[in-house]
């Protein structure tokens, strides 16, 4: 049995959408059902027999369509890769990358716990930055401490996952150019990008050609395109990085399936859909943020992703006694902030990925807490 494997301790999210069965907000998974079209395409290719061997890299028509649409400077035919979902794509960015226990990730808390634990059971160790106290972002000046020879690449999850934070264009300037002058690889996992405002700038704009080099891309359908169960996800790198993916691929999984590719172009043919989707759940975010606001609560100020990370320190609670009393009490499922890092105890995470029902329940049921309970009793 591989040893590493016994330092996994497996803390999915979504075993806290069964703590309740009254509203769930756990779960970053859309309420809205995958676009017809992608349920066409599947079942068009079942009926005409699709369904043989895919090529490694993936269907050329949707590599293509992904770079056309998301990633307009890269090659279809040399920088993209259709992985078995972004977890795929993670797993097999950070197997190229990784050789031994010396090799050291950086990773931004709060984090994707997957991040981490990918990282460990690759061999390889995790350096961890708490961003709180630079408003959860990295900057150059937390770079220059942690960075040493061993240093092999920066995870940097935009939106963020737990807060939704993003980076101003000119936040990223200073980055690429302090990236431009290091050894380490940059994965920039952009899963959440779909659910940004008319302020965003994707890392993948302002990349050089020598940062291409550098830079790596991980990306999928799930979030955007409502398609979890489809596991469609994407690399985008430079050609020598994409040439050694392609190899994982292969050893992995062979290929993807052909019936869910096909899925895939057929989703992508749906702007408005994706697009009503996108602007419903930005709005979610929006009308939580604001009843937070008026209830003078604290939580990380974001406009992006559909989460919100939320303190709730100031109730003498800690995010999972929080969690539990919303569950005994309001019947309502939500995530501790230690998932998310240890130095994150005092928080929860609130997916606004439901139905907008479901948002105002939660918060009357947190007016009628803030009302009726004394916090310095547990």
């Amino acid at each position: 049995m591989n040893d590493r494997l016994k330092n996994i301790k497996l803390k999915p999210v979504r075993y806290y959408s069964q703590e309740s069965k009254g509203i769930d907000l756990t779960m970053g998974e859309g309420h809205f059902n995958s676009p017809f079209n992608a349920k066409l395409k599947a079942y068009e290719a079942l009926l005409k027999n699709n369904t043989k061997y895919s090529q490694i890299e993936g269907n050329v028509q949707l590599r293509k369509l992904l770079i056309e649409k998301y990633y307009p400077a890269y090659d279809f035919d040399q920088n993209i890769i259709i992985t078995n979902g972004a977890t795929q794509a993670l797993f097999n960015v950070l197997l190229a990358i990784i050789s031994s226990k010396e090799d050291e990730i950086i990773v931004l808390s709060p984090y994707y716990p997957a991040y981490l634990q990918s990282i460990i059971l690759m061999g390889g160790t995790p350096i961890v930055i708490d961003s709180e106290k630079t408003h959860f972002k990295v900057t150059v000046e937390c770079l220059k401490k942690v960075v040493t020879q061993n240093t092999k690449a920066i995870i940097i999850n935009e939106p963020n996952n737990p807060t939704g934070i993003t980076y101003t264009k000119e936040e990223k300037e200073m980055l690429l150019k302090y990236f431009e002058a290091c050894h380490l690889f940059v994965i920039i996992d952009e899963i959440y990008n779909s659910y940004t405002d008319d302020t965003f700038i994707s890392f993948s704009k302002l990349v050089n050609e020598e940062l291409r080099k550098k830079i790596i891309f991980i990306n999928g359908l799930s979030k955007s395109h409502m398609m979890t169960g489809y596991r469609i996800g994407y690399v985008i790198s430079d050609d020598s990085f994409n040439n050694e993916l392609k190899k994982i691929n292969y050893l992995t999984v062979s290929s993807i399936s052909t019936i869910m590719q096909q899925a895939a172009i057929g989703a992508l043919e749906e702007e408005y859909y994706i697009e009503f989707i996108r602007k419903y759940y930005l709005n979610n975010v929006k009308i939580l943020k604001d009843s937070l606001d008026g209830l003078n609560i604290d939580y990380v100020k974001t406009t992006c992703g559909f989460y919100i990370f939320m303190n709730v320190s100031q109730f003498n609670m800690s995010g999972l006694e929080f969690c539990c009393y919303f569950s005994k009490h309001y019947q309502v499922a939500l995530v501790p902030g230690h998932l998310f890092g240890d130095s994150f105890l005092n928080y929860v995470r609130i997916s606004c990925s439901n139905d907008i029902k479901d948002i105002i329940k939660f918060v009357n049921y947190f007016t009628d807490f803030i009302e009726k309970n004394d916090f310095n009793k547990k």
